[in-house]
């Protein structure tokens, strides 16, 4: 076990001298230390984490690490869901994503928050956060994207919704008045 730890800390080391950032999934079927050796690594992100343990919770809060977790992949697999709450608490910022893949069929981020908030006990406001600018930060991109502020990039859809708190809610995908890009109108119901 720890041959192939050293091995995981020397690739995963090995990236930051080509300026990439460590982001990789962890703790998903069995504790494996993810949440530990991202502290020691500084990692950026660490997708799933649905067995981290306590002690991996504080070493990610410590630089900070998103914890970018996949509520359908625990919903699916009918796995525990992952510790949002307690990752919140610790101070650790929590990101959400789809895993869109095979054994996860979803591209729908509404669906994804109304899971976070549903089986991961997540406000609205924490799984909106998390789906924009936490998602944004867990990819290094924050400070241009994730966010409608001036300066940043402008990439958003305009939903025909009551309110903002509907794209949650709903179990379905709210329907779209518009989609901008940059800025610029791409598309109009």
């Amino acid at each position: 076990m720890l041959g192939w730890i050293f091995i995981l800390i020397l690739i995963c080391s090995g990236g930051s001298l080509f300026c990439l950032k460590m982001n990789f999934h962890g703790d998903e079927i069995h504790p494996m230390g993810a949440g530990e050796l991202a502290g020691e690594l500084e990692a950026l992100a660490v997708s799933h984490l649905e067995r981290v343990s306590d002690e991996g919770i504080a070493a990610m809060s410590k630089r900070p690490t998103f914890a970018t977790l996949l509520p359908t992949t625990a919903y699916i697999l009918r796995l525990e869901p992952p510790p949002a709450r307690k990752l919140i608490d610790g101070h650790v910022p929590v990101a959400l994503g789809s895993d869109f893949n095979p054994n996860a069929h979803c591209m729908s981020m509404p669906h994804v928050m109304n899971l976070a908030c549903v089986l991961m006990h997540m406000t609205m406001e924490e799984a909106l956060a998390a789906a924009t600018i936490n998602s944004a930060g867990s990819l290094g991109i924050s400070a241009t994207h994730g966010s409608l502020e001036v300066g940043k990039v402008a990439d958003f859809v305009v939903i025909g919704a009551p309110a903002w708190e509907h794209v949650i809610y709903e179990l379905v995908d709210p329907p779209i008045d518009a989609v901008y890009k940059g800025g610029v109108a791409v598309h109009e119901a």
